[in-house]
């Protein structure tokens, strides 16, 4: 055979097996818990065939008048999953400066597989940020939420948790979530391109953690694989625990090393505020010794001029759905001896806004015990801060829990939406009427801005619409 005849062959074989993208490069946050470093940490996943790739970076929104191009460490973990190979592949984008424009982009043999624009943290006192929850479900509400997300351009994205559905799997994030939030175009019908330039913190919902027997579900527990969040959190002392053979948990553990479990407790800064964010799921005690001692200390040192703690599972919620599940409530005296000032959570599919309030958990008869009921609630003493109004009233005295599940899934209860006479649950010990606002007949998604003393919470729906919004001053 000559020359020109191998060529050919080599071409044809190449071409057959040729590389294909399943996830598109997607921007996360990294172990960056404090202003005192910035960097970023980009991932992408591939078929079984090895690409050759290179990432680089520079300040600014083009490569053309860059003075300097870095170029960073491209690491690849083989996933064997379902029978099948693929290649997940993170790279960070290390010292990068705070306030500054950067852009990106991802080679492979030299030509541009992915390229997008991101600006990284500030240290002003100021910052606007979304907020939404229950979102992978593969709907057209789902595309609408994120495209209008992106739309109103936030500094950065929280979800509270129940990231994607049904279980929380490897292949329910490549056909329920990714293809809305890395879009190749923005449109409402689709989705958007916002994780290419716009990072995601992402807390561990219910349906996130389904997945756990790795005997019945391979690719099980995929929130530890597509995540790269701060690592700074406390490890509970019950924490999930992952079932199915030796062999397969011990390679699902090596995979997702330092992930797994430390990463679902974290927290951060982003200009002048400070969320702390928890697993409130069935596994934790909410008053776990080691946990409390880390978000007592994390929040009693902040210097932030606002403090957040986000969440999954609400305590305060005046739905039908998930009513009974009020464990989180243990948490509030915590909570407001270190000075939150927001709890944003999502699991129940539509919007709710408290009055702020602070909570007294009943004890037993000793004093020594806390009781919680065998469905989970929790009953004790409100006081609710009903003056509050947020337009000439500003200044709350109590916590405001936010219920934010509206971000895709189907809505829960759309017939009490704004009907304040379906709200009342029994005894009073249970509740009392803490909840200010309920949108439950549209989806929505939570946008929140700061400039210093000064926050705005805007609740839009998906028809862009404000149904709810509220300023609270210091």
């Amino acid at each position: 055979m000559n020359v020109k005849g191998t060529i050919a062959l080599l071409l044809a074989a190449t071409a057959a097996v040729a590389q294909q993208v399943l996830v598109p490069p997607y921007l996360q946050p990294g172990n960056y818990p404090a202003l005192t470093s910035e960097g970023k940490v980009l991932i992408w996943q591939t078929d079984t065939v090895p690409g050759a790739f290179v990432v680089e970076y520079t300040a600014g929104t083009n490569f053309e008048h860059a003075k300097k191009i870095s170029r960073s460490k491209v690491t690849v973990t083989p996933l064997n999953l379902n029978k099948q190979t693929t290649l997940l592949y993170r790279s960070q984008l290390g010292k990068l400066k705070f306030d500054q424009d950067y852009i990106y982009r991802v080679l492979q043999n030299g030509t541009v597989v992915s390229t997008a624009t991101f600006r990284t943290r500030t240290r002003k006192p100021e910052t606007r940020f979304a907020v939404f929850g229950d979102c992978g479900a593969r709907s057209p509400q789902q595309a609408k939420i994120s495209w209008l997300v992106n739309e109103q351009k936030p500094d950065f994205v929280l979800v509270t948790g129940d990231i994607v559905y049904n279980n929380g799997r490897e292949q329910e994030y490549r056909r329920n979530f990714f293809p809305y939030y890395i879009s190749s175009k923005s449109d409402s019908s689709v989705g958007s391109p916002i994780m290419k330039n716009i990072p995601f913190y992402m807390l561990v919902g219910n349906h996130d953690i389904y997945s756990a027997d790795l005997a019945k579900y391979p690719d099980g527990l995929a929130y530890f694989y597509y995540n790269d969040l701060p690592l700074n959190g406390a490890v509970p002392e019950e924490t999930l625990e992952v079932k199915g053979p030796p062999a397969q948990v011990d390679a699902f553990r090596k995979s997702v090393q330092p992930r797994f479990p430390r990463m679902t407790h974290f927290s951060f800064d982003h200009g002048n505020v400070h969320i702390a964010c928890l697993d409130a799921n069935s596994y934790i005690n909410p008053l776990d010794p080691t946990v409390i001692e880390w978000l007592t200390n994390d929040l009693r040192t902040s210097k932030a001029d606002w403090k957040i703690v986000a969440y999954h599972q609400p305590g305060f919620n005046s739905s039908k759905a998930h009513y009974d599940y009020q464990l989180m409530r243990l948490l509030s005296p915590v909570m407001e001896q270190l000075g939150v000032d927001l709890v944003l959570t999502g699991h129940v599919h539509n919007y709710q806004r408290t009055h702020p309030l602070a909570f007294e958990p009943k004890k037993d008869s000793t004093g020594a015990r806390y009781l919680i009921s065998k469905e989970g609630r929790v009953d004790g003493k409100f006081t609710l801060d009903q003056a509050f109004d947020g337009v000439t009233n500003t200044k709350p005295k109590g916590i405001i829990y936010i219920v934010t599940g509206a971000g895709g899934a189907a809505l829960y209860d759309k017939e009490m939406s704004a009907k304040p006479f379906m709200w009342k649950h029994e005894p009073q010990e249970n509740w009392v009427p803490f909840t200010a606002k309920m949108v439950s007949d549209i989806h929505s998604f939570t946008l929140i801005e700061t400039a210093g003393k000064k926050l705005k919470l805007r609740q839009l729906d998906s028809q862009n619409q404000v149904i709810d919004q509220i300023t609270i001053t210091k």
